[in-house]
């Protein structure tokens, strides 16, 4: 039986290494290695020490880009592993564990092995760049190796084992296995990160051990050490910070709480992967109907007129309310030559808007929100909180989850690129949607320049998604990097500051609008070839 799980393990990792997400979020986490140690005169830091930085030691290299590895994954990795347990639900290979001996948790333990190869490629990656970043930098040429690779050992991979059950737990779950799921642990990160450089909350990054660490290396070097701050998360700073010599942790830190806190989170994961087989059903069609007919009346006998099709058949089911929803195709009727382009317009809009009933609550009280909040709120947070919103409504750009082979068909008919061009009009639409109350709030308190900046910035998202759709061929991609790259706006970080929060120190509305245009452009492009290989 180990040997089964093993090759299920290795062949669900070698066929999900080939997908685009794995290469993207590949690329950023090599990325990110390098943004660990700025070279030249970069100004970005992945790890915050007010007015200070260490040496490029192996200790220091290792343990900053161990950290940034941990935020980063976290969030991107998890959103490229989860998927796998309906994926062999729709494509009949779980029908076929099914028949086999294969125990369910065997299955589980195989998926989270495999999440976890997924996740441990990257660091691996991440581990050797930051080798080569240290060698590069040029301020230290010996190399430590346990010291280097010691914080990825110890913080890194116990957090991705974790993430990685977590993955394997959301994709059990009815209600967590699509985007609603995607949002849920969004704010999950979030909070575990902000909680992790919070005094006297629980230390997932063993940050307030690091940080001891370093303020007595600062002290050590004769300088006040006493309200020096630490930060994980991708900022950039002007100030030449002041250098000091930390070799990073050894062998000798391991009693520090380190292995502690390692072990705990390995048995989190357990936990997790534990939790996941108690609403494993083995690819039982009976008992998806039945819980579906449990929760909603007359589901029983819907999916038994629809020949026993059970509730979480599409790739990303929870776009709406963690139930499937079946893609009307009457909504993507392609139009007859020379007929107006409003109809598939609003065709597009109802397919995004499509048993998203819910969501208009919740637009709605961002409106509100918008409408009487103080004017200096409305910039900076509201303005960011309405593009976060439609998140999981841009993920279905470029691709109609659960339409089957129905993107297939139309991409066929000769109104194709018309469609595509509609599909982002419509996503562009639902930005105009959300934002038309902050930017109505900034024209009418005089300032313009925000609100045209609001305004192209808010072009850029639906842009970005369709690209991601398009490339993808699935809402994963969008839903792993548009809030990571949320995130940094909201932080204002002015290289990737699109709505202009930063008040005038990010790319400028000229920059914004050329890169939602080369989205766009990009997008259209890759699914003009594509169409014209098919």
């Amino acid at each position: 039986m180990a040997g089964t799980v093993t090759a299920l393990a290795l062949a669900d990792f070698r066929e999900r290494r080939r997908r685009p997400a794995y290469l993207v979020v590949l690329l950023g986490t090599l990325a990110l290695g390098l943004l660990a140690a700025p070279v030249g005169s970069s100004t970005w830091q992945v790890f915050q020490i007010s007015g200070y930085r260490g040496l490029y030691t192996s200790g220091y290299v290792g343990t900053v880009t161990a950290l940034g590895g941990a935020v980063w994954l976290a969030l991107a990795g998890f959103n490229i592993t989860r998927g796998t347990v309906p994926k062999d639900e729709r494509n009949g290979v779980g029908q076929i564990l099914a028949a086999t001996p294969m125990t369910r948790p065997s299955y589980l333990f195989g998926k989270f092995c495999s999440n976890l190869l997924v996740l441990g490629s990257m660091l691996l990656a991440l581990a050797v760049t930051a080798f080569g970043v240290q060698l590069v930098k040029g301020e230290s040429y010996h190399v430590d190796v346990v010291r280097l690779l010691l914080p990825f050992v110890l913080i890194t991979l116990p957090l991705l084992a974790l993430v990685a059950a977590c993955a394997v737990l959301f994709d059990t779950l009815p209600g967590l296995r699509g985007g609603i799921g995607a949002l849920i642990w969004f704010v999950v990160w979030l909070v575990g990160i902000m909680a992790s450089q919070a005094s006297g909350a629980y230390d997932l990054l063993s940050m307030e051990r690091i940080s001891e660490s370093m303020r007595q290396a600062i002290s050590a070097a004769g300088h006040p050490a006493e309200a020096v701050r630490f930060g994980v998360g991708l900022t950039s700073d002007d100030k030449t910070p002041v250098t000091f010599d930390w070799q990073g942790l050894g062998l000798g830190n391991l009693g520090g709480g380190l292995l502690a806190n390692a072990a705990l989170l390995v048995a989190g994961s357990l936990v997790a992967a534990l939790l996941s087989v108690l609403w494993f059903r083995r690819f039982d069609p009976s008992a998806a109907i039945g819980a579906v007919g449990a929760l909603v009346p007359g589901a029983k006998g819907a999916a038994d007129r629809t020949g026993a099709e059970h509730a979480d058949h599409a790739e990303e089911p929870a776009a709406g309310a963690g139930t499937s929803f079946g893609l009307d195709p009457s909504l993507l009727t392609p139009p007859r030559t020379g007929s107006s382009f409003l109809p598939t317009l609003v065709g597009e809009v109802r397919i995004l808007l499509q048993g998203m009933r819910w969501w208009w609550l919740g637009t709605l009280a961002l409106a509100v929100l918008a409408a009487f909040v103080p004017s200096g709120n409305v910039l900076h947070p509201v303005l960011p909180l309405t593009v976060l919103w439609p998140v999981l409504i841009w993920s279905r750009m470029g691709n109609h989850a659960g339409a089957g082979s129905i993107d297939d068909l139309l991409a066929a008919c000769p109104a194709a690129g018309r469609r595509l061009l509609a599909g982002l009009l419509a996503g562009i639409a639902v930005a105009l949607a959300v934002t038309a109350v902050p930017i109505v709030r900034l024209i009418a308190s005089g300032d313009t320049d925000a609100a045209v900046a609001a305004l192209v910035g808010a072009l850029v998202v639906p842009a970005l998604a369709m690209l991601c759709g398009i490339v993808s061929r699935g809402p994963r991609l969008f839903q792993a990097l548009y809030p990571l790259l949320w995130y940094a706006m909201f932080n204002r970080i002015p290289e990737v500051d699109f709505l202009g929060v930063a008040e005038g120190k990010g790319p400028g509305t000229a920059a914004v609008a050329a890169a939602a245009a080369l989205l766009a452009a990009l997008a259209l492009g890759v699914d003009s070839v594509r169409r014209a290989n098919r």
